[in-house]
Order: structure tokens, then sequence, then C-alpha cells
């Protein structure tokens, strides 16, 4: 099975079903396997080969999915790439992966252009929403004339599919492997653990680049509707109008989005009764907001926990489990992130990959053939990564009796904020960039809404006089703005080992103890 035979099945049981929503836009399952099907055929016109990269830059929309299926049916891999990213981000992604083609929306015309002067790997590009650049394709023009038919190319399981760009503490792109069995085995695993039914209608609210896009592969297989939100700040009057008005089923959504739903003074007045179903990921959801959510949106909650290495759907908190009243012991587990799913062992392991016994702290490691092999062109990550068949997380975690995993820290240093994955080398490197600093250190701090939010401490050099305002617009003017720090500090020094090593801990531990005395 590929996810190009997918699409095609849902397409040949239910053709005249809507497949996809975008506000007054949509394709049925017919018409979505049409273009997918044009697309595929265009690009392979165009010169692509089975096994080329694609960089795909866009917002959220419908032609996301047929690029995604037309590649997953040409052969092609599909790079979602960050549509937050600045210049210089960009072009380390694009030398990295080397794709030959670039589909962008016209949205981000002027920085794809210029990423292509910078990159001779890409070879071409096809602009869509609207007028594109003299020597840019057309999205629409390029399928006019292109067949509907099947393309005929033989996919494999073990084939590439995609390529979705995840970083350690440095801030260092590496891209994670998914083949079609991958994927595949990945859906079917997430049908029968979410108990997907055919008459589900799904909103998609997290950006397409992320790999929670591939989790939604389950819907396509049954037939479901996708109803799609252009990405950006979460608008809960929004979200609320369009769980009503679509009688949505079935929404993922982080914390925060959850947080600022209950907040939402006219939430009594819409109607949620069809809502059966919210999986909340990405971000640890603290157990009274839990709560208050279980008792206002009256419909089954899954948690579940995973990385785009492993799945990403690894372990899950069955609504069963979402006990709010009951023994200490089951009420405790709504801090949990549940148990392996059908297709994954877990263990959880001390340095020497020993494991531990049941409370006691270790790392997470998994195995499934969910699982990723590795990471492209980067064989000593990969080797770290996954040893003996194991895939270690780089995760803390412990296990009770029950087998129930409690996610304890993160190895790294990575922040999660409001949802996103946010590496602190990275913005150390542009603190570092500006004259007056001399010393940088970046940490996530409690934040009652964004779960965490950055935090800079900074020494100065000697002499030198800065504002926290001129800090922060330094870093937006390079990072991405979800990236930069929300709060600066300027310390006359920074705590380090004997070794000079800045201990990043014994700064985040003061701060985290503040929160909490």
């Amino acid at each position: 099975m590929n996810i190009g035979d997918m699409l095609r099945r849902s397409a040949e049981r239910l053709p005249d079903k809507p497949a996809l929503i975008m506000g007054e836009a949509s394709l049925t399952y017919g018409q979505f396997n049409r273009r997918a099907n044009r697309l595929a055929n265009a690009l392979m016109a165009q010169g692509l080969k089975k096994g080329d990269r694609v960089a795909v830059l866009t917002n959220n929309c419908i032609e996301f999915f047929e690029i995604y299926l037309a590649l997953c049916k040409s052969g092609g891999v599909m790079v979602p790439i960050n549509n937050l990213l600045r210049l210089g981000e960009m072009n380390r992604i694009v030398d990295y992966i080397e794709p030959r083609f670039i589909i962008y929306h016209r949205d981000f015309q002027e920085l794809v252009t210029q990423v292509m002067l910078d990159n001779p790997c890409l070879e071409k590009a096809v602009c869509l929403g609207g007028e594109s650049a003299t020597d840019h394709l057309d999205y629409e023009a390029l399928m006019a004339g292109a067949s509907e038919a099947e393309p005929g190319v033989e996919i494999r399981g073990e084939d590439l599919m995609s390529i979705f760009l995840t970083s350690g503490t440095t801030g260092r792109p590496k891209g994670a492997l998914r083949t079609h069995h991958h994927n595949c085995l990945n859906a079917l695993s997430a049908a029968i653990e979410v108990g997907v039914r055919p008459d589900d209608r799904v909103l998609l609210l997290f950006p397409f680049y992320h790999v929670t896009f591939e989790d939604r592969f389950c819907h396509m297989m049954l037939g479901n509707t996708f109803v799609l939100r252009r990405e950006g700040s979460f608008d809960p009057a929004q979200v609320l109008d369009l769980l009503t008005r679509h009688r949505i089923t079935i929404c993922q959504f982080v914390p925060t989005m959850i947080s600022s739903m209950l907040d939402n003074k006219d939430i009594e007045t819409y109607d949620l009764s069809a809502l059966r179903l919210i999986l909340y990921a990405a971000a640890p959801m603290p157990v009274e907001l839990l709560k208050k959510a279980m008792g206002r949106f009256r419909c089954g909650f899954m948690q579940f926990y995973g990385q785009t290495e492993t799945g990403p759907m690894t372990t899950i908190l069955r609504p069963e489990d979402h006990v709010l009243e009951g023994p200490p012991e089951q009420v405790e587990r709504l801090a949990s992130c549940g148990r392996p799913v059908l297709n994954f062992d877990t263990r959880v392991v001390d340095e020497a990959g020993r494991d531990v016994p049941p409370g006691r702290v270790g790392e997470l490691v998994v195995r499934s053939e969910s699982a990723v092999s590795g990471y492209w062109r980067l064989p000593e990550e990969s080797a770290a990564a996954m040893k003996d068949g194991w895939l270690h997380t780089g995760d803390y975690a412990r296990r009770d009796a029950e087998g129930f995993i409690f996610i304890v820290d993160r190895k790294g240093d990575m922040i999660i904020s409001g949802g996103k994955n946010i590496y602190p080398r990275e913005i150390e490197e542009v603190l570092y960039q500006h004259p007056a600093v001399r010393e940088a250190m970046v940490i996530g701090v409690p934040d009652p809404h964004w779960g965490e939010s950055v935090k800079a401490i900074v020494v100065l050099h000697e002499g030198a006089k800065l504002e926290p305002a001129e800090l922060i617009e330094h870093c937006k003017a390079n990072l991405a703005s979800y990236k930069k720090p929300r709060t600066v500090e300027f310390w006359d020094s920074l705590p380090k080992s004997p070794t000079g090593k800045l201990l990043k801990r014994v700064v985040r531990d003061q701060f985290r103890a503040g929160e909490t005395a």
C-alpha cells in the first residue's frame, strides 16, 4: 500500500463526497484525486523523477493536499518548509536538502526568487495563488493540459515519501526520513486507536508544514471530510464557529487553544454537540485545565505523545483513562501521556541502555515499523538516534506499574511555546551576533497561556548599554518572529561549571522555583 492508493480508493468509493472545505472553496474526493493526478503528470512532464526532493512553501490551503498527493503518486519527495522562516534559515535548509523543484504561494515570491539565486540546485519553481514571476511556472496553467489518469509510477512501501525537518538543541536542521510504509502503518494504527468513523468531519488547525499533517491520513483512508483553516493567530471565536457550522466531530488542539476557547465569554452560545473527540498533544496539558475542559466540552478526550521521528502517534491516553473522580493512582494518570499504541514498543532506560524499574526516571526509547530509519544525509546523527533497533527520544520519562508513561523533562533544552518547538541554541547564536553581548543563555520559563515562553539572560560587554527591546528587535530581524525572546534580563554573570560550561538547568530551575514559591 502507498498513500497515493489511499486517495484513489477513497475517490473510487466516494467520488461525490466532500473531501476538502476551506471557506467557500471545496473539492469532492473525485475532484481531489483528478487534480492530484493532473499535477503529478504535469510535474513529471517538467522532468520530475522518482526520488527528487520538492520543497513546498505555502500557507494552509487546499492546494497543499493536492501537492502532497501528487508527489505521493509521482514518487517525488515532499519537503514542507516552515512558512515563517527568513532567508538565512531557508538557505540552510535548501543547501542541506538540495531539492530540484520548489512549489510556493505567491505571498513568498520575493523570498523564493532570492533563494533560487542563492541555490543553483533549485531548477524550477511553481507559483500558486496568483501571477507568478516571469521565469516561474503557474500552478493552474501547469495543470490545465495534464492528464487526469493515474500516473502509473511504481511506488513501493520502502520508497521515501517525505522529509520533515526537525532539529536538536543546536538548531541544525535534520530531515527525518518517512516512507510510504511508515505513513500507511501509522494511518492504520491511528484509525484503530482513535476509532475513526466513516462520517467523521475533521477540523485542521495546525500549520501543514508540521508533521501532524501526516497524522491525518487515517481520515483520508476512511473518506472523512476535512475542514481547513489558514494558520495564524488562534481566534477562539472563529474556531468555535467552525466547530458549530461544520458539525465537526474530531479536532486536535494544544492546551493554549483549549484555554483560549474556555475563556471566550460566548462559548455557551455555540452548538458543540457534534464534537465527539478532542485530541491534544504537542505540549503538556495542565491537569486543572484538562478537568475544566472535560466539564465544558462533554466529549471524549485523548492525549497522544510522539515525535517527528516516531510516527508520530506513539502513546495515547485513551478517553476511558481520563478519570476525574476515582482512586488516586487513576486520577494521577491525567498527567501521563498514556500507554503505547498498538504498533509500538516502549522502554525507559538508564544511560547504559538498561531498563529502569517502574517509578524510576530514565530516557524513553521506542521501537516500531512506523518509526523513521534516520535523517537525510546525517549518518552519525542517525546512528546516535537509532541503537539496536530502538529510537532514543531524548525525553526523560517514568513508567508506573500499569505501563502508563509520564514525560518528566526534556533531555535537551528545547522550548515548546504554544505547540511550536523552539531551539535555544539557534537564538543564542543570533544574540551573540550583537556587538554588545558578551554571554547569552536562552531558556523556557513557565507561561500560563503559552505553556513556556522564551527568556534570554544576557551579560553585556563592560561599558555597553542596551535596552531589552533593542535585543528583541535584533532577534526578530534575524529569526522567525515566534522564536524571538519575549523577555530579556541583563545579569552581571552566568553560572558555570568547573569546566566553564554554562549551567542552563540552574538558571531554569531558579525561574521555575520562583513560579511555585
